[in-house]
């Protein structure tokens, strides 16, 4: 009768198999194939709270609209725009490199950014506003005016 020894190896062999290498090269290869993946998404996520000019542009339109439309007059210069409503006068003029809303004189609200020059002109019966910003980009928008304006036109005092 033969007997049949098992031999097992003790625990300190050093030292890789070919089957612990290639696993350990597939695992590597599998995080680094991940890799741009994950830096398109945290990059695009940056992007995503980062204000847009046509965001910021289409809210501005918003806020004026409102404000137009519960204004009882309006004046229009070159750069500067001025709603009267309930007694008090809504400013809309260029500060620095943004355009700003002062109430009565006061105040400091900045309503556009990164603007290079902001232009307000009187149509026939509303407004015309174009702004400018670093890059050469120009936006413009057009609003109109409910009949029950009192008076609308150039501060030089032309109202119409």
């Amino acid at each position: 009768m033969s007997k049949t020894r098992l031999v097992f190896r003790s625990g300190n062999e050093k030292g890789f198999t070919l089957l612990e290498s290639v696993c350990v090269l597939f695992l590597v290869t599998s995080l680094f194939s991940l890799f741009p993946l994950a830096v398109k998404t945290f990059g695009t996520a940056g992007e995503a709270f980062r204000p847009e000019e046509d965001e910021e542009w289409n809210l501005f339109l918003m806020q004026l609209r409102k404000e137009i439309r519960v204004s009882s007059s309006c004046q229009a210069a070159q750069n500067t725009l001025k709603l009267n409503e309930a007694g008090r006068t809504v400013t809309y003029e260029p500060y620095q490199n943004s355009l700003r809303r002062r109430v009565d004189g006061e105040g400091h609200q900045i309503v556009l950014q990164n603007v290079r020059s902001i232009q307000f002109a009187a149509t026939g019966n509303g407004v015309k506003v174009s702004a400018v910003y670093p890059n050469g980009a120009e936006k413009t928008a057009e609003m109109t005016f409910l009949s029950r304006h009192a008076f609308f036109g150039q501060t030089e005092g032309n109202a119409r």
